[in-house]
């Protein structure tokens, strides 16, 4: 695979910087000032601002242009189910084959909880065996971004879960991922009304 182009270059690291930090919902993006911080014109700009329109990463809002999408309980509820549903797939499938599952290597340490979670996500799609399980918990990624971010303080102990998932990691253990997967989304699940009370408390 070559090197990727430069307008994928900027998409990648576009995202970044939309979400590498707090967002609140609806939240405008200025396309000028992005346009201006990449040295370029405005329409690849909003070309790939688009994209992630298409990719449920962004809203567009007639008179508003591009805005970070609105954080509703049903929102914030369904991917987090949609997650699920993919990542025990993907154990599921590594569970029944015949081949012993490969474990790249991971840290998942508790430095950038979110970072670790996402690359933990990703190893655990690449159990599955097609490429389409990846890409969906990619986009999966990028849009529960936002909320991963979110400080909840004492509703969730991620240290622990992180160390949780770093040991069944490390002993190759899937069931224990499949019960910790589960866990994990069951938790934020039931916690999905504080998400959208945190998300606009930013």
């Amino acid at each position: 695979m070559g090197k990727p182009s430069r307008i994928e270059r900027i998409y990648s690291d576009l995202k970044e910087v939309l979400f590498s930090g707090p967002v609140r919902p609806s939240q405008r993006i200025d396309v000028d000032a992005l346009a201006e911080h990449y040295h370029v014109s405005t329409m690849p700009i909003r070309l790939l601002l688009n994209r992630m329109v298409g990719a449920g990463v962004l809203d567009v809002v007639p008179h508003e242009g591009y805005v970070i999408p609105g954080a509703t309980e049903r929102r914030i509820r369904d991917v987090h189910r949609w997650n699920q549903k993919i990542l025990m797939l993907a154990l599921e499938t590594a569970m029944d084959d015949d081949v012993p599952a490969e474990f790249p290597e991971l840290s998942l340490d508790a430095e950038d909880v979110v970072a670790e979670t996402e690359a933990l996500f990703l190893a655990i799609a690449d159990f599955s065996d097609t490429g389409e399980t990846r890409r969906a918990i990619s986009n999966v990624n990028d849009r529960l971004r936002p909320i991963r971010r979110l400080d909840t303080g004492d509703l969730i102990d991620v240290a622990s879960e992180i160390k949780a998932f770093r040991e069944a990691w490390q002993s190759r253990d899937l069931h224990t991922l499949h019960r910790l997967v589960w866990q994990y989304h069951d938790r934020r699940l039931a916690l999905v009304p504080h998400f959208v009370a945190l998300a606009y408390s930013q």
